[in-house]
């Protein structure tokens, strides 16, 4: 399978992904966008409902993470096409090809209007039909998918800045990181803050109004991975391999945990707990106090985080035995492990 290399700067510390996988899960269906195909498979058995697109094209590769709601799955390609996929066919409703840049940060989905982040630092929306209806330019590649609140969209960019924009696209603010952001903000419950980390060691707490800084925490390696908020407390990984738990309200540390190998991409928000996997293939649900429930490995390496839902939590990796792994939530226990074909 033909495959890229994703390499944020030839001096930067931190993973070399090639080729990663995007996976997303919902009740009943997992989607993997990976090399030639964007595959919907049964959350139960791995088997494959549909792919997308019918054949194979040495020019569309997939490696973005797909956003998906009740009807449609959302993804672009490294040949600048942005998709909009129907779940239960697995056809495109239309296709967006005014990109100049492939497409490797999930999209978001709000009231019809899609905002899809591009490598040529573009920020996208597209209404329903497909229509272009604004572009927003940042200063370098967007890896980052967006947060949207009521009034507003928040954008992590490669620049190291974060952007604040407006509903029709202008720039409400924007506020310099330590480094390139990569992850995800996590926006609070109340959009009055939102939480960034930045390849620059940092963890800053943000004011959605203006975008000033409420506080900032250092971390003792790059933060690659976007935090979660859960239990009024925020979680977040560096690629040293260490978990932290901060005090969301002020930023004070409230305990950290070396989990053994560097930590990528990220935590994922479970029932009564966290999930996260390192690197080298280590799945670990935690509880809320950082202690352990379950760990189990899976075959390869893994640079995005997984995904659960209230049965299942399943990985995708590269370089192991197969491409997604599907475990029982509350025991760990596999249930299955596929690499999807055609």
């Amino acid at each position: 399978m033909i495959g890229l290399t994703f390499i944020l700067s030839a001096c930067a510390t931190g993973p070399r992904v090639t080729g990663s996988p995007g996976i997303t899960l919902t009740d009943d269906q997992v989607f993997v966008a990976y090399g030639s195909f964007v595959f919907a498979l049964d959350a139960a058995t791995g088997n494959v409902i549909w792919h997308f697109p019918p054949d194979s094209s040495n020019q569309i590769l997939f490696f973005a993470q797909p956003y998906v709601n009740d009807e449609f799955v959302f993804v672009g390609d490294v040949a600048n096409n942005f998709y909009k996929i129907n779940i239960d066919t697995g056809t495109a409703a239309w296709t967006f090809s005014e990109a100049k840049g492939y497409f490797i940060g999930q999209a978001i989905e709000e009231n019809g209007i899609v905002y899809a982040p591009s490598n040529d630092g573009n920020l996208y929306a597209i209404d329903d039909q497909g229509n272009l209806l604004w572009v927003f330019e940042t200063g370098h590649f967007l890896w980052s998918q967006p947060q949207v609140s009521a009034d507003a969209i928040y954008l992590g960019a490669m620049d190291a800045f974060v952007y604040a924009i407006s509903k029709d696209g202008q720039e409400l603010w924007s506020t310099e990181m330590a480094g390139a952001v990569v992850g995800a903000p996590a926006l609070s419950e109340d959009g009055s803050r939102l939480y960034v980390g930045s390849i620059g060691n940092d963890m800053v707490a943000l004011d959605t109004t203006d975008g000033s800084v409420v506080w900032s925490a250092e971390a003792g390696d790059s933060i690659w991975g976007g935090a979660a908020l859960a239990d009024g407390t925020l979680f977040f990984a560096d690629t040293s391999g260490v978990l932290y738990l901060l005090d969301p309200r002020t930023g004070n540390e409230k305990q950290r945990f070396q989990m053994g190998n560097p930590i990528v991409g990220g935590i994922t928000p479970v029932p009564d707990g966290i999930a996260l996997t390192t690197e080298q293939g280590t799945v670990k649900v935690l509880g809320y106090d950082g202690v352990s429930k379950w760990e189990a490995g899976v075959s390869g390496e893994v640079f995005q985080r997984p995904v659960a839902n209230e049965d299942y939590l399943m990985v995708a990796a590269i370089g192991g035995d197969n491409l997604v792994y599907a475990f029982n939530l509350s025991t760990g226990g596999q249930i299955w492990a596929r690499t999807p074909e055609k």
